[in-house]
Parts: C-alpha cells; structure tokens; sequence
C-alpha cells in the first residue's frame, strides 16, 4: 500500500496543476478516474510546499466542472432523437 501511495503522490507532483485539471476533468465524465486518487495526493504535496492550495483547488473544481460540461454537451449533441 506505501508503494501505491508514493506512486501516486509522485505521479500527481510530476503531471503538476495541468494532470490535477486534466485528471479531474475525466473524472466528471464518461472515464473513470475517482477523485479520491486525485486530490488527497494533491493535498498532501499542497502541505509539503510543493503545490499551492489555491490553485490546487482552482484546477480540481474547474477540472470537473469542465469534464461534466464536455459530457454534457457531448450527450446532448449526439443523443438528439
């Protein structure tokens, strides 16, 4: 389970603000990414000085608002009846 950890804290500090956005952003639409594998590494490099919390948490919120906005105009273009 550390091995996981590590990766993912390492995964998340090495995509930066971009893979947090992006990751979310799948997330909130068809892929399955859990946001509870995005953002507590997030938080964790946002407490160690390596991120700041704010951005953090700008590019997670916009991320999935962007991801849920793409699915639906996405459902809504290509499922007319």
């Amino acid at each position: 389970m550390h091995n996981l950890i590590n990766w993912l804290v390492e995964s998340i500090g090495a995509r930066g603000y971009p893979g947090i956005f992006l990751l979310m952003a799948m997330e909130s639409s068809v892929i399955p990414v859990p946001s509870e594998l995005v953002m507590p590494p997030a938080g964790y490099l946002v407490q160690a000085g390596k991120m700041d919390m704010l951005v953090v948490i700008f590019c997670g919120a916009f991320g999935s608002l962007f991801g849920a906005y793409l699915n639906y105009f996405v459902r809504l273009n290509c499922c007319k009846p």
